[in-house]
């Protein structure tokens, strides 16, 4: 599969170009001052080309004759007592198969010897590297060029992130089952990531949120320490990750496995938006246009329940929707939860409430790996000020809405990859309120 993306990435760039590629690996991160190393994992950038999960390597690419060589710290017996096993060059050349092995303390010798015209770098930090050895430097190509070749899932990429797929569904069909007989929001979480460990899949691809009540109106909550809210409802919003790739996903239901009103009618509203921005999504769709269509979807199902009142076109046209939805529908997934290339060179995000948080503004390709997650909150912090707001208050049923303040919020979310006259819904986890209930009560 890596050699697959060298290719790639070879590919971008002109033919015969006299320079080098240099990627450094990922290194082990410690708690302050203190010896406590926290689980390495490696640059996702360097693991997209190379495969190898160590720290401390580096990686060369020539893209004048297409060849890459590989260039590992030089280990000591103290390093072998400590951290275990060094392996010899010999191992990486037979299991990666790069053109040479070289050690660190060799590698200002060979950009020396070879004098390429430029050296492309991620990050001002390694280019201060080749500039002291008086080489040309690049530091904008690079990162284009990798975003450029990340954003186009090969089939082998898609098979591992089926399976962190599979495995985060699982994960969060077990704690589904399980929220009714737990006290507070971490047994959620531990019961959530025992199956993805039990799975081996280690790292997680981001903190994960486990929400009850009023906290799933936070949108990146991270304390996941409160009591459950028995009469309430609870949002997942948790992955896997299998060989550096990521699944994100979210669900939100009802602690009691009974849905019961408001949480219904608010909860159908979200599915309504997520269903068919999920069925609008084909190459060709834009990312914004799919947002704006979410939105005018909760600003109607809001008005179908009272909540707000007017013209739909009239409430698109202030904004209205960012108040209950003001986050973005989507984004790339990949080795990065966030994944790179939600942006083209030159392409701003858009300056307009929810719309300027999109994490992808992106023509969809097949190939591309998006999520869908449309989102319905009632924030006090957004509300309480649109009350008394001219702009806002004709449009909004403050008596019906101040009864929701505490309520909280509904998110929905599956992972998508874009085929070639569609989507492919790599997500299999309850969504319709019906079977949600049948696997609680299950």
């Amino acid at each position: 599969m890596e050699q697959i993306n060298r290719n790639k990435l070879f590919d971008v760039f002109k033919p015969d170009t006299d320079a080098l590629v240099y990627l450094k690996a990922g290194t082990v991160k410690h708690r302050y001052n203190t010896d406590f190393e926290y689980s390495f994992r490696q640059e996702s950038n360097f693991l997209y080309i190379t495969g190898i999960d160590e720290p401390d390597f580096h990686v060369i690419l020539d893209l004048k004759d297409r060849t890459w060589h590989l260039v590992m710290p030089r280990r000591d017996a103290k390093f072998a007592v400590w951290m275990g096993h060094v392996n010899p060059p010999e191992y990486y050349k037979e299991r990666f198969s790069p053109d040479s092995v070289l050690y660190d303390d060799q590698l200002e010798m060979v950009f020396k010897k070879r004098e390429p015209e430029t050296v492309f770098c991620l990050n001002e930090d390694s280019a201060a590297l080749f500039r002291g050895m008086g080489l040309e430097c690049n530091t904008e190509t690079l990162p284009e060029a990798m975003a450029y070749c990340r954003s186009i899932k090969s089939d082998e990429e898609l098979v591992l992130m089926r399976r962190a797929n599979e495995v985060a569904s699982e994960a969060h069909r077990t704690a589904m089952k399980m929220v009714g007989s737990a006290s507070y929001e971490y047994e959620v979480k531990a019961a959530f990531e025992h199956i993805t460990q039990k799975n081996g899949m280690l790292h997680q691809p981001y903190g994960g949120i486990f929400a009850s009540g009023s906290n799933s109106a936070i949108l990146h909550y991270v304390k996941n320490s409160a009591p459950i809210e028995k009469k309430g409802h609870f949002m997942i919003d948790a992955g896997a990750e299998y060989k550096g790739y990521a699944a994100d996903i979210t669900r939100t239901f009802p602690v009691s496995g009974t849905f019961a009103k408001p949480l219904s009618d608010l909860y159908d509203i979200t599915l309504q938006a997520l269903v068919e921005t999920t069925s609008g999504a084909r190459p060709g769709v834009k990312m914004e246009d799919l947002h704006l269509h979410a939105a005018k979807v909760i600003v109607e199902g809001l008005k179908n329940c009272g909540y707000v009142k007017g013209d739909v076109e009239d409430m698109m046209q202030v904004n209205l929707f960012a108040l209950f939805f003001p986050h973005g529908l989507g984004h790339f997934l990949g080795l990065d939860t966030h994944d790179v290339g939600g942006y083209l060179k030159g392409v701003e995000p858009i300056d307009r409430p929810g719309l300027r948080f999109l994490r992808a503004r992106r023509t969809l390709e097949k190939g591309m790996v998006i999520t869908i997650e449309p989102g319905l909150y009632m924030i006090p912090a957004l509300l309480e000020p649109a009350f008394s707001d001219a702009k806002y208050k004709e449009f909004l049923n403050e008596s019906a809405l101040r009864k929701l303040l505490g309520f909280g919020g509904i998110r929905i979310e599956d992972n998508l990859v874009i085929t070639e006259s569609g989507t492919e819904n790599m997500t299999d986890v309850p969504k319709k309120r019906a079977d949600i209930e049948a696997l609680m009560k299950g």
